[in-house]
């Protein structure tokens, strides 16, 4: 999958969506201490946006 469809799919996915992808990445990736932070899976989300977020001139 391209960044770009990647971008759009986020774009278009709930907060729940990313809320519980954030969760799986948490759970999967952090350690134990990092993945119950709920700081943490903010942070994921927030870069789900800005990794959503249009670049110059790019449309979906």
């Amino acid at each position: 999958m391209s960044s770009n469809k990647l971008a759009e799919a986020f774009a278009t996915a709930s907060e729940t969506d990313k809320i519980e992808l954030a969760h799986f990445l948490a759970n999967s990736l952090d350690t134990a201490e990092h993945a119950k932070d709920g700081a943490r899976v903010r942070e994921y989300v927030a870069a789900f946006d800005r990794f959503a977020a249009p670049r110059k001139g790019e449309h979906f």
